[in-house]
């Protein structure tokens, strides 16, 4: 079932004209402000139910308030004029301060700027759509007898159709007022509130300690410590054993280090030293087949070796070490970044990232080149990028280009997840006819 849809349905007809006649705005707004409330409380009511805290609120706020959907057959008449608006402008604002109470401000500026009008107005619609929502969940409760833990997984199923929903200007801001960018790349799972941890009754012992008829008295060993300290078995002192186990393994070491062959050790450590960081470091290059080939050397498995070779140690300048392959989207990154000549605009193409069929979700094992790339933005904390999803047009452009916003979209919350604050990542999805080889792109805009 689609919440959105039928919300849309009813606030439909001429409730928009209503709308704008009382706040004084164009119709056009009007529309585009409740589309964009409705994905918006929906939002945060998907996030607030996450938490046996909010689920219990919202189902509080629908018994107290007999918020069982009537409201719809009320709303025409609640719009005659600025008067009988009133009642409705104080229930709605209220019911938002209830079950959203810390978001209140930031929505009605989210709307006001994405929809362009004034603050005010903003907040009057939204007292308009919030008791719309709220009745519908009500009714819902209501007919299907619904509890706090149903309701709060109704809501959550509404999670894949959200992006989808929302108009593509309003995302990102959507999910930084709301906060949702964690809780948007967190798999759907049905929850289930843990009960309450029963109180457990303290037992009380009734049972009378009897005093012991005699006292007890302390007694003191008769026993000669000093005597048995100073001798072991058979009168051999016992420091003697320990001492002659140490003489022992300083004996061993001594003629360990005498034997060794030490010089070939240093030989062999040098000879791992990887020419191409010296090459690196030096600007020098190194001729690695005039080298003297040691023919005693046993043969080395090449294979493994240029397996070896294709990770490198890339120290970041937080302190970070990150272990990249070489030639990889996020190694070509870092170096870029590093490079204080580089210049803006740069585009790099992720790799070894997958996403399920035509779905938003990253495939197993996509995440690290995701989680590499956000240690290397932290490591950077000036650069900011622009994340482009790359779709095939299949039939509904529309569609495409919100399969494209998602996708881009879950690898943004990643990064934000891992502590990469969301202004500096913007995402989009754009569709192409064929965009097999397109992949996602990241564009730097700042370094």
């Amino acid at each position: 079932m689609n919440l959105f849809g039928e919300l849309r349905e009813l606030l439909a007809g001429d409730i928009s004209f209503k709308i704008a006649n009382i706040t004084g705005e164009k119709e056009e707004k009007v529309k585009v402000a409740i589309d964009g409330l409705i994905p918006t409380l929906i939002g945060g009511l998907m996030k607030r139910v996450s938490n046996e805290a909010g689920a219990t609120t919202l189902m509080n706020v629908i018994q107290r308030g007999k918020h069982d959907g009537s409201i719809n057959e009320k709303l025409q008449d609640y719009l005659r004029d600025k008067e009988s608006f009133t009642p409705l402008f104080e229930q709605g604002s209220s019911l938002v301060s209830q079950v959203l109470p810390d978001k209140k401000s930031s929505i009605a500026t989210l709307i006001s700027q994405f929809a362009s009008i004034r603050n005010s107005s903003a907040t009057s619609i939204m007292a308009v759509v919030a008791p719309v929502v709220v009745g519908k969940l009500g009714k819902l409760v209501i007919s299907q007898g619904l509890d706090k833990i149903h309701l709060a997984n109704y809501l959550l199923d509404q999670k894949v159709h959200l992006i989808d929903e929302t108009p593509d200007a309003l995302q990102p801001k959507m999910i930084d007022t709301l906060g949702i960018a964690i809780f948007m790349s967190q798999e759907i799972k049905p929850i289930q509130f843990a009960p309450a941890a029963p109180i457990k009754s303290v037992a009380v012992n009734n049972t009378v300690a009897t005093k012991p008829e005699k006292e007890s008295k302390m007694t003191y060993s008769t026993k000669n410590y000093e005597s048995e300290s100073s001798g072991g078995l058979g009168g051999i002192p016992k420091w003697f054993l320990p001492s002659v186990l140490i003489v022992a393994v300083i004996a061993g070491l001594g003629y360990f280090a005498f034997t060794y062959d030490w010089k070939s050790l240093s030989t062999s450590s040098d000879s791992m030293v990887d020419s191409s960081e010296m090459e690196e470091v030096t600007g020098a290059i190194i001729d690695t087949n005039s080298l003297a080939k040691d023919s005693s050397t046993a043969k080395v498995d090449t294979t493994a070796l240029k397996a070896e070779e294709k990770t490198i140690a890339v120290n970041l300048p937080n302190g970070q070490k990150i272990d990249l392959t070489n030639g990889s989207f996020t190694y070509n990154f870092a170096r870029y970044l590093a490079d204080s000549a580089a210049t803006v605009n740069r585009v790099f193409t992720f790799d070894n990232i997958g996403f399920e069929g035509n779905t938003g979700a990253l495939t197993a094992g996509s995440d690290k080149t995701v989680i590499d790339l956000a240690k290397i933005m932290s490591a950077y904390p000036k650069s900011q990028i622009k994340l482009t999803a790359y779709i095939d047009n299949m039939g509904d452009s529309l569609q495409s280009k919100r399969l494209g916003s998602r996708r881009a979209a879950a690898i943004r919350n990643i990064l934000i997840g891992n502590g990469i604050n969301a202004i500096r990542i913007d995402f989009a999805g754009i569709v192409l006819r064929n965009a097999s080889n397109k992949g996602v792109e990241l564009k730097v805009v700042k370094k």
